[in-house]
């Protein structure tokens, strides 16, 4: 095979859109997964002159005209034409002059750039089907994948996510435990703090399939500084239940991400209407001690029992999280006072 580079404009693109002489579909590619927050963000890179990734084509030559087949590159060019047919207008997340216009609504400068920005290009002539297949999974498979959070983040940037980063750098979460080297390099600490972060703005919620929808609605978040001090106000309470010297967290069942979102959620609530006394310390410390001792599936008690078995069958669901709440709120209400 051999592959020749080349920089087209995306006039070129539409040209051969326009044209008839451009598929973006070929039967191995994936179907169109981008949400529109990732449209939109790359839009807003062009706008911006910063470069994206090569875009892979077949091209051959019927009754005297080329046509090309996309075989990597196809969400990005979607995207591309989309907005250049008004079908993608600039809202959340981008934040700029351009706000919520459409393509035909930009100034007459802005269309010359935009149609003017080159996309880099690798394409071969006439290639065999196997040969596109062959290189198609190459190019999948030496490339690392983004994961859901990864991919939030180039989403949805703005206060929701940046307020989550600058909370998972609190020096409790690195004496709790909490996350291991691998998750904060992959950013699931941040995905963690975004569902607690959830329950401070919206309560308790089902699964994790809400945080796009979160990041999304909260790009903008007016009061952050009080939602940050929320967050930190349950993280302080905590921090002095499990001191480090006498009863540290990750000594405990508590440091386990479906316990400590119950453990959260329960002080966040307790703190709504009372203050922890510090005077019951070591009650409250006793109370968990016999909490993360007795919880389990052989607990001969049934609240205990039933608790860890909700921890580990679809312990993410809102029932589950609800359950878990009250069955702490019960025992940890004695020792917060209005």
């Amino acid at each position: 095979m051999k592959w020749e580079s080349y920089s087209y404009s995306i006039s070129d693109v539409c040209d051969w859109a326009d044209d008839e002489r451009l598929e973006l579909s070929p039967d191995f590619q994936r179907s169109e997964v981008w949400t529109q927050a990732a449209q939109i963000m790359l839009i807003d890179t062009i706008l911006k002159g910063m470069p994206i990734p090569t875009i892979y084509i077949k091209s051959f030559v019927k009754n005297d005209k080329t046509y090309r087949i996309v075989f990597d590159g196809q969400q990005r060019l979607m995207a591309i034409l989309k907005f250049i047919r008004d079908e993608l207008p600039l809202k959340k997340p981008y934040q700029g002059e351009y706000s919520n216009m459409k393509y035909s609504e930009l100034p007459e400068s802005v269309h010359d750039d935009f149609s003017r920005y080159k996309i880099d290009i690798n394409e071969i002539f006439n290639p065999l089907d196997e040969e596109i297949r062959d290189l198609y999974s190459r190019i999948n498979k030496y490339t690392v994948q983004l994961n859901k959070q990864e991919l939030r983040k180039a989403d949805f940037p703005g206060d929701f996510i940046s307020l989550a980063e600058k909370i998972s750098e609190n020096s409790f979460f690195d004496s709790s435990k909490i996350f291991s080297v691998r998750q904060r390099r992959r950013m699931l600490d941040v995905e963690f703090i975004e569902e607690l972060l959830t329950i401070v703005l919206e309560g308790v919620q089902d699964k994790k399939d809400y945080l796009d929808n979160i990041c999304e609605k909260y790009i903008v978040l007016d009061d952050m500084e009080c939602v940050e001090q929320k967050f930190l106000g349950a993280i302080h309470d905590i921090s002095i239940i499990f001191d480090l010297d006498t009863f540290p967290i990750h000594n405990t069942r508590f440091k386990q991400k479906s316990d400590f979102y119950t453990l959260f959620a329960c002080v966040l609530l307790l703190r709504e209407t009372g203050k922890l006394q510090i005077g019951n310390l070591d009650k409250v410390r006793n109370e968990l001690r016999d909490m993360n001792e007795s919880i389990g599936p052989q607990s001969d008690q049934d609240e205990y029992r039933e608790y860890a078995i909700r921890c580990l069958s679809d312990f993410n669901s809102a029932a589950n999280r609800n359950w878990r709440l009250e069955f702490m709120r019960k025992r940890m209400a004695v020792f917060y006072e209005g």
